[in-house]
């Protein structure tokens, strides 16, 4: 029996076990009638607070939020997290076996999305595996931050995701899978062996090239019927991404950054209006006249500002930096905010390429606009 199930921690009850990870066991919980997720760690898993502290700053929803971290009795360090209402990848391969190439690829794709986001902050996950992530409805959730050892890097998260995909694909067990699958002729499997071997640069890259796996996928020959309508299925994509940048306007965002960067943390001036339209005389009047065709106006190109310097960019750090805490309330977690800003700052030290100095600017961009108050 296990004696944790049916007790209290403080305001927590401890319910029943959900499963047992490879870093801890998942309990179902309830504080002051809300449900919540316990998670008690192996003996030999402390965990960094401050780390999963940074995790929860940059608001990303594909991370599971912790609220509460302890110790108990028996030395075992636990934490409270957000009710997951599903089942992690590990539940799932051992239920289903190995996953068809389409679905091994969704499941990549949404880890890699939420590593996108970590990588980012400079917070690397460092324990990545079938046990570290829920299938939560509507995506997916990871826990397990913070419990990487020293040296944990985001190129070692992408490594990892190589094995949870070969792993997934074939059924073999992830724990076991330590050298790298023979390559096929297939897509996904191509993919995944630059992973392993570290030859793919970052999450985004990653993201794209899942992208390219999937178009493969669907262009397989499928007969004649199925070849003219993968050809029109591929007209109408083009045809909607099309009219998506026609009405989406991407460089609205270009330029809020680097409008949010240029003018330090005052608000960007609203975009001037477009010149109106030359007037459309009118036709004579006679028997062949015809009601003129209104003239749609051109939309005016915004400028793009050039990537802010080391040095802007660590000023504009400590310019949000003394924002944050003149704003401070009782209850905020200033500490944690603070953290997650110091992770750029950290990413400029040394010698920062021009990459390097637009992910910071963009990262700061959105800061000031999600966590600042007006």
């Amino acid at each position: 029996m296990d004696r944790l199930v049916g007790t209290r921690l403080g305001e927590l009850e401890v319910g029943a076990r959900v499963v047992e990870g490879r870093l801890g066991t998942l309990y179902a919980a309830q504080r002051a009638g809300k449900p919540m997720t316990l998670e008690v760690l192996r003996a030999e898993r402390s965990g960094d607070d401050e780390e999963v502290r940074a995790s929860n700053a940059i608001k990303c929803t594909g991370i599971a939020e912790v609220f509460d971290f302890g110790q108990l009795p028996d030395g075992r360090r636990y934490r409270v997290m957000e009710h997951l209402d599903g089942e992690s990848l590990e539940q799932l391969q051992q239920r289903r076996g190995k996953l068809p190439a389409g679905e091994v690829v969704r499941h990549l794709d949404a880890v890699a999305e939420v590593l996108q986001a970590a990588h980012a902050w400079a917070i690397p996950h460092g324990n990545l595996g079938p046990s570290s992530v829920f299938l939560v409805r509507g995506g997916v959730k990871l826990i397990d931050f913070g419990l990487a050892k020293k040296g944990a890097t985001p190129a070692g998260d992408l490594q990892a995701l190589g094995t949870l995909g070969f792993a997934l694909l074939t059924g073999a067990d992830f724990a076991e899978l330590a050298t790298p699958q023979p390559v096929t002729a297939e897509p996904l499997p191509k993919v995944l062996a630059e992973l392993l071997a570290g030859r793919v640069a970052d999450a985004t890259t990653l993201r794209r090239a899942l992208a390219s796996v999937v178009m493969s996928l669907e262009e397989r020959p499928r007969g004649r019927a199925g070849l003219i309508i993968g050809a029109l299925a591929a007209v109408l994509a083009v045809g909607a991404v099309g009219f998506f940048f026609l009405q989406s306007r991407p460089e609205e965002e270009v330029a809020v950054i680097d409008d949010d960067l240029a003018l330090g943390l005052d608000e960007a001036p609203e975009p001037a209006a477009p010149e109106a339209p030359p007037p459309v005389e009118a036709p004579e009047p006679g028997p062949t006249a015809t009601t003129p065709r209104p003239v749609r106006p051109v939309r005016p190109v915004t400028r793009t500002v050039a990537v802010p310097t080391d040095r802007a960019l660590l000023e504009l750090i400590s310019r949000l930096e003394s924002r944050l805490r003149s704003q401070a309330r009782p209850g905020d977690d200033l500490d944690q905010a603070l953290f997650v800003l110091n992770k750029q700052r950290l990413r400029l030290s040394g010698s920062p390429t021009e990459q390097d100095r637009r992910d910071v600017a963009h990262q700061l961009a959105g800061w000031k606009r999600s966590y600042l108050k007006r």
